[in-house]
């Protein structure tokens, strides 16, 4: 099928002429050009005053922990949710340093995105193979991203272990090879199930099938993986130098007994400024991986001022707060430093970049850098933030010990969500979190959170 060109639309010589006679012209530009073919964008970019402000100092902030690594893999919202758990583990334990195991729950969030896959296949059944919702579920089943609902539920099914228990492997750490190998075996299992379906399988066959599809998988993650303990000897020496040992217990009792974690305790809030999504509503998003069974944790979308609140009163109290944002934007990832100014493009390319927080979550393309981490926390000047410290999960190579600073500014554009208590919440806002959650397709930018 031929296209039809507009001639009238389409680029004309003395139009490129003109183009290019106005760059000639511009010293500056020139200046810039040299720069930048030498040195690269960022670091020509880079407001060198900003990086000297953005001090590792905070008026309050809560005893380091040594960082952890995700390593190659994309489990920032499972690091940060163990991370957040594992502090109240180590001043139970009298620990000085402390890691749970993100092996073990990855094993468990492997085969539940599993499982959720092939229910979404058998609830599609009826869809042509080219919906849109079809094309989404089979897409990228087994990828490594997650969020509050999942890390919640995960644990509570499945309880955690220390690290010794269960260490990262090689595929655990590096997991493109294990994803690309799950996402195979998963999409041939889909097409099997739609295939019979389309036969005339009965569809209770159909289910009965995907129990021995399912044990396909765990067979695979156990190669990938290591087989999950059921039960585990603990045993440690405090910082006390005394000695401890805890024989025979699960993952279930090791979380209630060491963390006893309350996730019915916490709201999910988030910042979401577009007119599609009114502040003090809940929100859900459809085929999100999710532990079947499992409670739904809704989003709670409040305008940036109360985000920044309720951050500020749970470190107040001595807690840490987990949080996502758009970690690509402004970051010096080798300084630790994420500021809304850090880079200046404006004055390198003499155009203005005027992007708004509501502006780039209505176009997914700028927020795909989602990622979680944890607050611990904060430089207070006068009774208001100034700068954020926040615990990373990419090793202790960047920032001060793995360690980010975080202006303020970045917090107000970059961050869409955090996980307090609900105790720190106004009543208006209790409220409607009772409230029936409104569901958005699997596409809506807030997935990207």
């Amino acid at each position: 099928m031929s296209i039809d060109i507009d001639e009238e639309h389409a680029l004309r010589p003395e139009q490129l002429s003109a183009m290019a006679a106005k760059v000639l012209e511009d010293s500056h530009l020139r200046t810039m050009r040299n720069a930048v073919a030498k040195n690269g964008i960022l670091k020509v970019a880079e407001d060198q005053d900003i990086l000297v402000a953005m001090r590792h100092a905070f008026s309050e902030e809560l005893p380091s922990l040594p960082v952890t690594n995700q390593m190659k893999s994309g489990r920032c919202w499972m690091f940060a949710g163990l991370n957040a758990l594992r502090r109240m583990a180590a001043k139970r334990l009298n620990l000085e340093e402390f890691e749970l195991s993100q092996n073990y729950l990855t094993f468990w969030e492997k085969l539940e995105k599993a499982n959720c896959f092939l229910d979404d296949v058998l609830g599609t059944l009826a869809e042509a193979k080219q919906s849109r919702l079809v094309t989404h579920i089979f897409t990228s089943p087994a990828s490594d991203g997650g969020e509050w609902e999942l890390f919640a539920n995960l644990v509570l099914k499945y309880g955690i272990v220390p690290k010794s228990a269960m260490p990262e492997t090689l595929h655990s750490s590096d997991s493109h090879a294990m994803n690309h190998v799950l996402d195979a075996k998963l999409r041939a299992h889909g097409l099997e199930l739609r295939a019979a379906h389309a036969s005339g399988v009965p569809t209770a066959d159909l289910v009965a099938r995907k129990e021995g599809m399912l044990g396909d998988v765990y067979r695979i993650l156990t190669v990938f993986l290591g087989m999950p303990p059921a039960l585990f000897d603990f045993e440690f020496r405090d910082k006390d130098d005394r000695f401890h040992a805890d024989r025979g217990i699960s993952p279930q009792t090791f979380f209630e007994r060491y963390v006893a974690f309350d996730f019915d305790a916490y709201a999910n809030v988030v910042n979401i400024p577009t007119p599609d999504k009114p502040y003090g509503r809940t929100y859900l998003v459809a085929h999100l991986p999710v532990v079947r069974g499992g409670p739904a944790r809704p989003y709670l979308n409040v305008d940036a001022d109360t985000l920044r609140s309720l951050t500020l009163a749970q470190l107040h109290g001595g807690e840490g707060v987990y949080f996502g944002c758009d970690v690509v934007q402004m970051m010096d990832a080798a300084a630790g430093v994420l500021d809304e100014t850090l880079y200046d493009l404006e004055g390198v390319f003499g155009v203005p970049f005027q992007l708004s927080k509501a502006d780039r979550l209505d176009y997914l393309g700028e927020i795909a850098g989602g990622h979680q981490m944890v607050f611990t926390g904060v430089h207070v000047v006068d009774g208001d933030p100034v700068r954020w410290k926040v615990e990373n999960s990419w090793g202790t190579e960047h920032g001060q010990k793995g360690y980010f600073v975080m202006s303020d500014g970045w917090f107000e554009n970059y961050v869409y969500q955090v996980v307090v208590r609900k105790d720190h919440l106004p009543p208006a806002l209790i409220a409607a979190l009772s409230a029936p959650a409104q569901v958005l397709p699997p596409w809506d930018p807030m997935r990207g959170l």
